[in-house]
């Protein structure tokens, strides 16, 4: 136990010795300066703060992180340090696209997979040295399972999806007019334990470990594996789009899952797993684009003012409004335009009524009291942009 316990402590302090936390650190910095820069250029103000890429991911990533763990060492995956800087180049090779959803699993394992089939056509000099020994060495149906199992925390993160969870933008359409749509970026960080191929852990049953790297004791180390997902949706609701991408995500890791499991009795299986997932993950960003191609969502309506985007905290989100929702009345009073939905709101009082219609047509009213330095606008953003945009948040 002793042994474990110590082994447990240095797989921790392993994980700052590995750059995937700090890749992790640097693309969340860079899509957060990059978001908000956005924002406030749209805007006149900041909607999300910094930290809203990642937060929404915690508890899942920790869940994936606990059951990844224990199918790395319980099941007995070895995987080498060598392997780990593999992926790492990969990781940061891909985030110079500026974009996370090359974040995937299904490229960067997927990619570095694809790398280890080329390691017999290297020159013997270099055939010889000890990281590209161990790279040989590297379990490829142990990686496949990971990667399976990262498939599905990508499909969960997908369906968790809520309009509240999603970044407003506003762009110009292909007729002139200004339309809506939504981003998401989701990047998790899912810490697990694993097997290294040096330590001081024993076998203790003559099957462990299933997925060996050389005959001497074994280690432990925590990595905290980096993956993330981006898409917009212009012509569906947010939510809409997401529950599509998740379940198409789902099945995608199911079929890599299958493929995993009878790769342990049929080697070449790992590669088609591996190909099944990149080319999986292309049809689904096809399939995507295929379903945005229609109307815009969040463009303008003749019947009153579509809701773009709500400030978190603000009174509109505690109202229960939510984006794509038009709002037709403000005590009453019918609203076509911005402008006559800020002159309504100044002329309320101190108590606010609003009838909205949803996405599907259905009529309904919510009201609040408002209290005193609370900011008359609500906190929406709207499709249209207001002559003054400057003041459309309540900070």
């Amino acid at each position: 136990m002793d042994v474990w316990i110590w082994e447990l402590l240095r797989g921790i302090g392993r994980a700052f010795a590995q750059p995937f936390l700090y890749i992790a650190f640097f693309g969340m910095a860079w899509f957060a300066v990059k978001r908000i820069k956005k924002e406030r250029a749209t805007f006149g103000i900041r909607i999300f703060d910094r930290y809203s890429d990642w937060r929404g991911t915690v508890v899942l990533s920790i869940a994936a992180g606990l059951l990844l763990s224990i199918l790395a060492v319980g099941g007995g995956i070895v995987i080498s340090f060598s392997f780990l800087l593999l992926v790492s180049v990969v990781l940061l090779l891909v985030s110079l696209t500026g974009k996370s959803n090359w974040y995937s699993p299904a490229y960067t394992l997927g990619i570095s997979y694809l790398l280890l089939l080329f390691l017999p056509l290297l020159p013997e000099r270099y055939r010889s040295n000890g990281w590209v020994e161990s790279l040989e060495q590297t379990p490829l149906t142990g990686v496949v399972l990971v990667l399976a199992v990262l498939l599905f925390v990508e499909a969960f993160l997908f369906l968790k999806t809520t309009p509240s969870h999603t970044y407003p933008e506003r762009v110009m359409g292909s007729r002139g007019m200004w339309i809506g749509q939504h981003r998401s970026r989701n990047i998790a960080v899912v810490p697990f334990f694993a097997l290294l191929p040096s330590g001081s852990i024993e076998s203790f049953v003559s099957w462990w470990p299933l997925f060996p790297i050389g005959q001497d004791g074994f280690g432990l180390i925590l990595i905290p594996f980096v993956m993330g997902s981006e898409w917009t949706a212009r012509g569906q609701a947010p939510e809409v789009a997401a529950k599509a991408l998740g379940r198409h995500t789902f099945l995608l890791a199911f079929l890599v899952l299958c493929l995993a499991g009878a790769s342990f009795y049929i080697h070449a299986l790992s590669l088609a797993a591996v190909i099944v997932s990149l080319l999986g993950r292309e049809m689904i960003h096809i399939l995507h684009r295929v379903r945005e191609d229609r109307p815009a969502f969040f463009s303008s309506n003749p019947k009153g003012v579509r809701i773009l985007g709500i400030l978190p905290g603000s009174p509109a989100s505690q109202m229960g409004l939510v984006p794509g929702e038009v709002i037709e009345r403000v005590n009453s009073i019918p609203v076509r335009t911005e402008n006559q939905f800020y002159e309504a709101l100044q002329n309320t009082g101190a108590f606010t009524k609003l009838e909205v219609r949803d996405a599907e047509g259905e009529n309904r009213y919510v009201q609040r009291a408002m209290y005193e330095g609370e900011h008359f606008e609500l906190g929406i953003v709207f499709v249209e942009p207001p002559t003054h945009e400057s003041s459309v948040g309540f900070f």
